[in-house]
């Protein structure tokens, strides 16, 4: 979905419509735990799973049915007659890679994109190699990879919440029954609701601010400053997971600090650094998706199996500074990026990732 709001929206939508996607991405994680509860204390286990699947075969049907082609090719002829006179701050910026661009009135997807199957390629089978290189290949670009432990940090802040409050707030400390412990996670959509109503238009005014103070000139790191107050949220939750879990705080405190906050930082987090990353290389963008929920998915199944050895030994200070410590390298690392970022941007300039778009 990353590579369709890349096709779809232009650059200053980009960072509000990466906020609703990455919103609706984590729905899962924040009310599955509610609707699984519920369902499987009336109806048993099994029906949940059964859901699933049934809400799994309608996406499919409207995916096939519903779904237009988003991949288009315009005329770039006019677009490499501008800036071919253009000097490398202009070129070296996808920001700037619509100059020249005419809109021309309103448009809708033909009927060809509506077809449900559509004829292949005759170069198919490059595309498939490509489609499963690629995304090996850009795993070691500094900014993709930043960008994916963006992702991951959050994400797996969420995970260590989502598998540890039943045993938390179910204790004799609080007494909760299950159901009271599923609805818990409203916390965790309230935050991500106000992520996705704050981040993204909070990114693409930042860059738009800065754009016009560098004199219409747009650089992919003018987007990173709008992570600054969601950052401070995201250490606030680590913190009141540490001293909230281990001296029993209210629970309100826990479930508004605690888990609302994590619900905030893991909605707007990945929505600024993953933004910032298809800013920086739109041709690649479902590759640096790919890259990013790999990453997520790694970390997240390793801190499974070592979150409760951790906490036998080390309580949930030793847990939530364990993760603390992952998660703030990256956003430590954003500080030189802004600087930087454009030199490492350089690096690329000649690669072929940026001419990617041009062959398929």
């Amino acid at each position: 979905m990353v590579q369709v709001i890349a096709d779809m929206f232009f650059l200053h939508e980009r960072g509000f419509w990466m906020g609703t996607y990455f919103t609706m991405y984590f729905s899962g994680a924040f009310l599955g735990p509610i609707m699984a509860g519920n369902i499987a204390a009336r109806h048993g286990w099994r029906s949940f799973f059964w859901l699933t699947v049934a809400l799994a075969a309608f996406s499919t049907v409207l995916l096939i049915f519903t779904f237009a082609e988003t991949k288009f090719h315009r005329n770039n002829g006019s677009h490499a007659k501008s800036t071919s006179q253009t000097d490398e701050k202009v070129l070296d910026s996808e920001a700037n890679s619509e100059l020249g661009a005419e809109q021309v009135g309103k448009g809708k997807p033909s009927k060809a994109q509506w077809l449900p199957v559509q004829k292949p390629d005759s170069r198919w089978k490059s595309f498939v190699i490509r489609d499963l290189t690629t995304p090996i290949l850009v795993f070691f670009n500094p900014i993709v990879f930043w960008a994916a432990l963006m992702l991951a940090g959050p994400a797996d802040l969420l995970l260590i919440f989502n598998i540890t409050e039943s045993g938390l707030l179910g204790s004799p400390a609080y007494g909760w029954s299950p159901s009271a412990v599923g609805y818990s996670n409203f916390a965790f959509f309230v935050g991500g609701s106000v992520g996705v109503a704050t981040a993204g238009p909070l990114s693409d005014w930042v860059a738009r601010r800065a754009t016009i103070k560098n004199n219409g000139i747009r650089e992919a790191e003018f987007r990173l400053p709008a992570l600054i107050p969601f950052v401070c949220f995201f250490i606030i939750s680590h913190v009141v997971g540490t001293v909230g879990y281990d001296r029993l705080w209210p629970w309100q405190a826990i479930l508004v600090c605690g888990f609302g906050f994590s619900g905030l930082a893991v909605t707007a987090i990945p929505t600024i650094a993953i933004a910032y990353a298809v800013d920086c290389y739109k041709p690649i963008s479902g590759e640096i998706m790919v890259v990013g929920t790999v990453m997520k998915n790694v970390l997240g199944f390793c801190l499974s199996y070592w979150v409760f050895d951790v906490h036998v030994t080390n309580g949930w200070t030793g847990v939530f500074m364990t993760q603390f410590a992952v998660s703030i390298l990256p956003v430590v690392l954003t500080v030189p990026l802004y600087y930087f970022g454009k030199s490492l941007r350089r690096w690329t300039k000649n690669s072929d990732l940026h001419r990617m778009e041009t062959l398929i």
